[in-house]
């Protein structure tokens, strides 16, 4: 697909979604305004000039569809998501598990602002503020890789941007640090922007306790992410999603 016909297809999504009105005051107002939408039955604030109302509509149109069946409906344990963003994808697994807790972190403080802002009606989330990593270690630089909000990363020389700016230090939380029983942990989303490879190579045997991960692996960033996770995934069911997202799944 072209690139022009992927505009016009994304501003297409936007109207089905947001209608012609909203689209036009959105499209119309000045970079960095916030806006406020009713998306998929749920009223999100989003910023103009980033990828926040693609990544609302993705996270809310199905995004997670394939952890649907793994619990029950009323299953009560805990979610992680890794790789917070703005909070729609926390919102989108509540949703396929209402009675579950979601833990959500998000190590950027612009981020978390729209993040805690989006999760405000859902009492069963909470935010946590940091980036996670093997162990916790106080704090960690967190790099813009010119991609903005979109792409921030801990990794300290990323293959696809090695010049990468240091945007703030940011609490190193860990999996043990989070104030959760791992063996309540039913799912993982892991989406941190080449900070995976870090948690496949040092911290597998916590990871190995959550029944579930859908992993999005990132090679452009830090070479090996595939290779770390496969061999972490070797005694248990992988099965590829869409895009560069896999599903590891204890047996």
């Amino acid at each position: 697909m072209s690139s022009l016909t992927e505009k016009f297809a994304r501003q297409a999504e936007f109207i089905h979604h947001i209608g012609w009105a909203n689209y036009l005051r959105f499209r119309l107002s000045p970079k960095g305004s916030r806006h406020s939408f009713r998306v998929c039955d749920t009223d999100v604030t989003v910023r103009k000039g980033t990828p926040d109302l693609t990544v609302a509509i993705t996270s809310l149109s199905g995004e997670f569809t394939a952890l649907a069946h793994l619990f029950p409906s009323d299953y009560k344990g805990v979610i992680i998501d890794a790789g917070g963003y703005i909070g729609t994808a926390a919102i989108a697994l509540s949703r396929l598990y209402p009675q579950a807790q979601v833990v959500t972190i998000e190590p950027s403080a612009e981020n978390a602002e729209i993040l805690s802002a989006n999760i405000a009606t859902f009492p069963n989330i909470r935010h946590v503020s940091g980036a996670l990593v093997p162990q916790s270690s106080g704090t960690i630089s967190l790099r813009n890789r010119g991609t903005g909000t979109w792409g921030f990363s801990v990794v300290e020389n990323p293959d696809d941007c090695p010049d990468a700016q240091v945007v703030s230090e940011v609490d190193a939380v860990s999996l043990s640090t989070l104030g959760v029983d791992l063996s309540d942990v039913g799912i993982m989303k892991l989406d941190i922007e080449g900070g995976e490879h870090a948690l496949f190579a040092h911290d597998a045997d916590a990871l190995n306790q959550i029944d579930a991960l859908i992993v999005e692996l990132h090679d452009r960033i830090v070479q090996g992410c595939s290779e770390a996770f496969f061999a972490f995934s070797k005694d248990r069911i992988v099965i590829k999603d869409a895009g560069e997202k896999y599903l590891s799944v204890k047996r």
